[in-house]
């Protein structure tokens, strides 16, 4: 690991302490994933071996971690110490190392939502008396606002998903199954530049109407709507868009055009409504609005977005009751959606960030309704 990114992540870390002290947090406990591969480097090994970084409010972290996962840990091991575990012996031995004296005292400690509940568990046998909390409280004061090489990697991970999409479009829908769909965006992310493919939604359809669907055997059809969400990871970063097509000339339902134009007018009301100290519930205001006055309120069924970074999902949401404030370097989808059941769905979604006076739009695939063959 080179000095800059090891500078990086000491430097996370000391805010994480700075958090932990304004919150009056005694210790946080970091699982593998994004929450561990922001402050160290590596998401580590998500199994039921115990890897777990330990940061306390004061004084130098450590990780626990398997024997096995050594090696390809410790050239992340800059800043904090490593402390390995064996099979047959388990990782208990080494939290109470770490924790010393503190076993068995009152200790206020924030849990990372990534941490196995059974991990959770031996904590809590450790510490009997302490009083545990959602490391939110650190970890979101942390990561809701991204750095301008963050918000690079943002824009570079968009791009890949853009070219993805646009490449899409060239290929055939009709008569293939849903699966088949989601195998060439997979094939595509990969070859634009993306690491992995973490999610993939074809819904044709009336299965567009589902707005969680799983992708399946369904054969596409002429004339059908395809909703297309998808997304991957660069570099820990994340990639997420949703566009539309219909397979053929025209869709086989009149209602179609009218539906799409008005999700993406309340896509164009929302964006248009971003700017620094603005609240979030705001902004889902402006896309739900648009929709109900529209005539369909009822059938847009979930918030206007979501933050995005190391997380497809993290802070800030964008949905009613949220009065977070945005501010430059903040990340989020907008989404809107209207979704009729048994006939089809419509969702078109951007990756927005904040600048000092407006959003910038970093998906920059086009939202004129698209006809595949």
């Amino acid at each position: 690991m080179n000095v800059t990114l090891t500078n990086i992540y000491a430097e996370r870390c000391q805010r994480a302490q700075a958090e932990m002290a304004h919150a009056g947090v005694d210790y946080l406990f970091v699982g593998p994933g994004s929450d561990l591969r922001y402050l160290t480097g590596t998401p580590g090994m998500d199994n039921e071996r115990m890897m777990m970084l330990v940061i306390p409010q004061q004084g130098e972290p450590a990780m626990v971690v398997p024997a096995l996962e050594k090696l390809a840990t410790s050239q992340f091991a800059s800043y904090f110490e490593l402390l390995d575990w064996r099979d047959g012996e388990g990782p208990q031995g080494r939290l109470k190392q770490i924790l010393g004296d503190v076993v068995g005292r009152e200790v206020r400690a924030a849990v990372n939502g990534h941490l196995w509940s059974m991990f959770l568990l031996d904590l809590q046998t450790l510490l009997p008396k302490g009083n545990f909390s959602n490391a939110d409280t650190v970890l979101k004061k942390l990561k809701i606002t991204k750095t301008p090489d963050e918000i690079k990697l943002l824009r570079e991970v968009a791009a890949m998903a853009d070219h993805t999409f646009s490449e899409l479009i060239t290929m055939p829908f009709e008569g293939r199954a849903e699966r088949e769909i989601l195998s060439d965006v997979n094939n595509l992310l990969l070859k634009y530049g993306q690491e992995q493919m973490l999610f993939c939604i074809v819904g044709s359809g009336p299965n567009g109407a589902q707005p969680h669907h799983h992708t399946g055997d369904r054969i596409i059809r002429k004339g059908e709507p395809v909703v297309l969400d998808f997304g991957g990871s660069y570099h820990g970063y994340c990639s997420d868009m949703t566009r539309m097509v219909v397979v053929g000339d025209k869709p086989n339902d009149s209602e179609y055009e009218q539906v799409y134009k008005t999700v993406d007018a309340a896509l164009e009301a929302a964006f248009a409504y971003v700017k620094p100290n603005v609240s979030c519930e705001s902004v889902d205001a402006q896309a739900r609005n648009h929709i109900t006055e529209a005539g369909y309120g009822e059938y847009f069924v979930h918030r206007t977005g979501h933050g995005i970074g190391m997380e497809v999902h993290e802070d800030p949401y964008i949905v009613g009751g949220n009065q977070t404030l945005l501010q430059p370097g903040m990340a989020f989808s907008i989404e809107p959606g209207i979704y009729l059941p048994e006939r089809f769905g419509v969702r078109i979604e951007d990756i927005v960030i904040v600048t000092d006076t407006a959003g910038e739009r970093i998906n920059l695939s086009s939202h004129q309704m698209i006809y595949v063959k």
